[in-house]
């Protein structure tokens, strides 16, 4: 019962910020397609409008899981690193529960709430790129399998974030790295140890009509549920390590 009422009270929390900020929700998602806008025109005026007739779909997939899994990635950092300044950071280390599990919770509550606005996100950036809508239904799988692994890489910057309190350059360099890790190519058992890569492969295939074996998607399973362990440990240890040395607010 005590887990039903905490998971209420994180829903109830991020209805009440997506109710209160808004315009800071609409704006980001509005900046974030403006972007992609620009980059198709940019391409068309200074690139090869043909080449990217061949590489549209590519580039469209590849944008939308990296601004999916930014959210996944930073989103739990960035509410400590506001937590910790504002002064509730505590709360969470108040309850029984713990804050590992309080946090869970909530990264669970944010997923319920902004995967609409996700979705909504891609039917607008595939419909600039000239994309078919109807995507396979094993594509929104492969994307709810690389989102929970980004939640365990966020609780592993989470924690370094509550010891090391300004990560911010930190969490700008993870923005942009993992930029390398979407486009980079890596054979064997190495696409599913480095975060993102087998995922974006693997919804190529889909959107190729290409079946996906069940090797590949045990592999995918297997790495979601490593990535999101070993990020809730890291994460329990880093907060255990503050709380016994008095070090959870900033100051």
């Amino acid at each position: 019962m005590k887990y039903l009422n905490l998971f209420k009270g994180t829903l109830l929390r991020v209805i009440a910020e997506i109710k209160r900020y808004y315009l800071n929700t609409l704006s980001t998602f509005a900046v974030m397609i403006l972007i992609f806008y620009f980059m198709v025109i940019g391409i068309n005026r200074f690139g090869s409008p043909a080449s990217l007739g061949n590489n549209l779909q590519g580039v469209a997939v590849g944008y939308f899981v990296w601004i999916a899994l930014l959210g996944a990635l930073v989103d739990l950092s960035w509410t400590i690193i506001n937590e910790m300044s504002i002064g509730i950071i505590e709360q969470s280390f108040l309850s029984p529960l713990g804050p590992g599990v309080i946090y869970l919770f909530y990264q669970l509550s944010n997923f319920i709430f902004m995967m609409p606005l996700t979705l909504f996100m891609m039917v607008v950036i595939f419909k600039m790129a000239g994309l078919s809508i109807l995507v396979p239904k094993e594509f929104f799988i492969i994307l709810i399998l690389l989102i929970f692994q980004g939640y365990g890489i966020g609780f592993i910057l989470s924690g370094i974030t509550l010891r090391f309190k300004r990560t911010q350059a930190l969490l700008q360099i993870v923005q942009f790295a993992i930029i390398s890790f979407l486009i980079a190519s890596f054979d064997g058992i190495y696409k599913f140890l480095v975060p993102a890569n087998a995922y974006v492969v693997a919804m190529r295939m889909t959107m190729n009509n290409k079946p996906i074996d069940s090797y590949y998607w045990i592999g995918m399973i297997v790495s979601t549920l490593a990535y999101l362990t070993i990020g809730m440990l890291i994460f329990s240890y880093y907060s255990n390590k503050v709380r016994k040395k008095g070090e959870i607010a900033v100051y």
